[in-house]
């Protein structure tokens, strides 16, 4: 049974006025989601091929510069399986006090399900809007997140390494797989573990072959969803000691 604190509850003027900022560029559409074995309000982009557009004609900064391609990407705004499904497997790890690092959070499922289950968990992801439809998502563990913008590759955080690394559908893309790489490494810490969703893509499969020529340890767990589809993928991710 679902209690009001963990419903998301747009009505308090800081999430009001969040939420306000955030539809100056995209509209929201509150809907019903499953994290952490909750019920949430969740708000999502209505329109994310609105981004898509955005995206595909360009656009420039206050200074009249053409944005980066990743602050471009309209993909975090989608709902995706592989982040309900890391959500899933996160239900089998001891979270509770544990410091945890999201990637590319998007709109947030993954981290504000390991806050749920008790983890400290940092968001990031190289997309400003994504990290504040993330925060607004948040809400209702405000105390066990935060936010952060960044960038692989190019930026790191400066904080203590983290003993678990999240991230749901990463590896779609080959020519990200070094920087994932670099920044794996930059903030994890020594005996930790990195977790990563998704969907039995073809890119997955040439991940799985290349982060062990990188010289990380895998193992890979299987979730079905019980949606009729393909099962997603987690890859469980370690350096040797």
């Amino acid at each position: 049974m679902t209690s009001s604190s963990d419903v998301t509850n747009a009505s308090q003027p800081q999430w009001q006025e969040l939420k306000a900022l955030i539809e100056q560029t995209v509209q929201l559409e509150p809907t019903p989601i499953q994290l952490g074995a909750r019920e949430l309000t969740w708000y999502r982009v209505a329109n994310p091929d609105t981004l898509l557009e955005t995206a595909v004609a360009g656009s420039v900064d206050e200074a009249g510069k053409p944005l980066p391609a990743e602050e471009l990407d309209p993909f975090w705004a989608a709902t995706w399986r592989a982040a309900l499904g890391l959500d899933q497997f996160l239900a089998r790890l001891d979270l509770s006090g544990t410091r945890v690092l999201e990637l590319g959070c998007g709109s947030g499922q993954a981290g504000v399900g390991a806050a749920l289950r008790g983890a400290s968990v940092t968001m990031t992801d190289a997309v400003l809007l994504a990290l504040q439809v993330a925060e607004l998502n948040a809400q209702s563990v405000a105390s066990h997140v935060r936010f952060e913008r960044l960038k692989w590759g190019v930026q790191q955080l400066p904080e203590p390494r983290f003993p678990i690394i999240i991230g749901s559908d990463l590896v779609y893309d080959t020519s990200l797989f070094e920087v994932l790489d670099e920044c794996l490494r930059q903030h994890l810490a020594p005996q930790g573990r990195v977790y990563l969703s998704e969907p039995h893509r073809h890119t997955g499969d040439s991940f799985a072959k290349w982060i062990r020529q990188a010289g990380w340890e895998t193992q890979e767990h299987d979730l079905d969803m019980q949606d009729g589809r393909i099962p997603v993928r987690v890859f469980e991710c370690g350096l040797p000691l």
